[in-house]
């Protein structure tokens, strides 16, 4: 009955700890509107915004990010490893050299960290 009871105990706070682990996920994920969109504003939106549509590519919401253009999704929830747009940036195929408006490491990772924490299959 003891060991029921310390198991049961042991199994309550490892659930309470992935619960919190979750939590804290949850609140140190980037935010839409006040982290990624300025970026995007500054880097990306003159060729995927309200004007022009590279690739038929709308970056201005996350709507549009995971409807995609002309090669599918920009994003893939919860795993930015497998998010064409991370792609495109990390190679520096985005922006395009011409602009010299390069997304910096530190904006790269805000863009991942924000993907990542999205729900989805990892």
């Amino acid at each position: 009955m003891l060991l029921q009871i310390f198991l049961g105990g042991l199994l309550l706070s490892s659930l309470a700890e992935e619960h919190a682990r979750a939590d804290d996920k949850q609140a140190s994920a980037p935010d839409f509107q006040k982290d990624v969109l300025p970026i995007f504003e500054e880097k990306c939106l003159r060729c995927h915004g309200a004007k022009r549509r590279g690739g038929k590519l709308d970056m201005r919401t996350l709507e549009a990010l995971l409807t995609g253009g002309d090669t599918g999704p920009a994003i893939k929830p919860g795993n930015a490893k497998k998010s064409l747009l991370i792609e495109l940036i990390h190679y520096k195929e985005m922006p395009p050299k011409k602009e010299k408006n390069f997304v910096t490491p530190a904006e790269l990772e805000l863009l991942r960290r924000w993907i990542d924490a999205m729900p989805g299959k990892p």
